[in-house]
């Protein structure tokens, strides 16, 4: 089998990215499965990196992976992505065109299928394309809402990381039930759950880990910070942005900037022991789709408090596994936070319980052979 991936991971090309042994290490074991399962089969990937300089961006060949980096203009990697499958296509077959999202990637999958006849694959990562945050982020999003659902329809098939997902695309799509494959986002960090977890008694570390953006509620992280009643606890930030000099100046608008700190990017390995190390994580998110940093914080038993999105809600079981609280408010956070921390002994006990919950429904290995599978079943039909 020989299928072709367009990607936005440009951690895949870009060695300087924290993620990148991350990444390739995920692509690596794909190739592996796919291979055991169909000897002979290649994947090739098309990234859109980043518009930085390209030193670091280069191209790929791992055994049977082979990755190239793409212009960063929506231009430049639609038409160098369309000609790499055409070129693949003539030179080595091609049966499967598999793309990151159903937005600019989806249509040079679709071009290519009306050319070629190659079937495609195309992914939905946000929890539905009518989410009025997502909507309200900028006039784009709206022209993206509607081309998306164009291509959710013509696909062959969707991959979607959620069960609100999946029912959407299925009755307000009306894609059929057998197109429609839920495979949700694991994470590296699961496999550091063998490690006992570290009782976090009388740690007031409050960790958020994320790009620094304004969908990811920061905003209303630092006003809820301000008015947590335990002066002793401080504020982690483990992520970099474009938000972080107004976020910055609002800690300091808050007078909470002496216990705010700003970490920047951080290592994958650095990561896992700021989990471990915090007394709660926070995910104050006004969207998300399924919530990687949901899903790494409770695989290492690290209590989490978010706010009630699609993926706070696939994962988390409140008060039992952790806290969902109100989007955008601000009171309710900020109680929830101050609840966890003074009662360090119940946040062990859900963090214990997350822990668990997550080992059991993303073990890496299954997610690669479900993700191997569904390309083989979606390739034959």
């Amino acid at each position: 089998m020989n299928l072709l991936a367009l990607s936005f991971d440009q951690a895949l090309v870009d060695r300087r990215a924290a993620a990148h042994k991350e990444a390739l290490a995920r692509q690596e074991s794909y190739a592996s499965e796919l291979l055991r399962r169909s000897p002979g089969s290649r994947i090739w990937i098309t990234v859109r990196a980043t518009n930085r300089g390209q030193t670091m961006q280069q191209d790929l060949s791992v055994g049977a992976l082979e990755i190239r980096a793409a212009p960063s203009s929506t231009a430049g990697f639609a038409y160098t992505a369309y000609s790499h499958g055409r070129s693949l296509f003539h030179r080595q077959g091609l049966d499967l065109v598999t793309t990151q999202s159903p937005f600019v990637d989806a249509c040079v999958a679709w071009l290519l299928r009306k050319k070629c006849g190659v079937r495609f694959l195309t992914q939905l990562h946000l929890s539905t394309l009518d989410d009025p945050y997502w909507l309200r982020e900028g006039p784009a999003n709206r022209f993206r809402a509607q081309l998306g659902r164009w291509m959710l329809r013509e696909a062959d098939a969707v991959r979607v990381v959620s069960r609100a997902a999946s029912t959407w695309v299925q009755e307000q799509l009306k894609v059929p039930s057998d197109r429609v494959f839920l495979i949700p986002v694991g994470s590296a960090l699961i496999d550091e759950a063998g490690l006992p977890p570290r009782r976090p008694y009388h740690n007031k570390t409050v960790l958020f880990v994320g790009r620094l953006s304004p969908e990811k509620g920061l905003t209303t992280l630092l006003r809820a910070f301000a008015g947590v009643a335990e002066r002793s606890a401080r504020l982690l930030v483990a992520g970099d942005g474009p938000s972080r000099p107004a976020l910055q100046a609002l800690a300091g608008s808050l007078r909470v900037q002496e216990r705010v700190e700003f970490l920047g990017w951080v290592s994958q390995g650095d990561l896992a022991n700021l989990y471990r190390n915090a007394g709660v994580v926070v995910v104050p998110s006004l969207h998300e789709s399924f919530g990687r940093v949901i899903v790494e914080a409770m695989s290492l038993g690290t209590p989490v408090v978010a706010t009630d999105t699609q993926g706070a809600r696939e994962l988390i079981v409140d008060g039992l596994t952790g806290r969902v609280v109100p989007v955008n408010d601000v009171s309710a956070l900020a109680q929830a936070i101050g609840d966890t921390l003074r009662n360090p002994e119940r946040a062990f006990q859900m963090g214990l319980a997350a822990r668990s919950h997550v080992r059991e429904m993303l073990d890496p290995q299954a997610l690669c052979a479900a993700q191997v599978d569904m390309w083989l079943k979606v390739a034959a039909t």
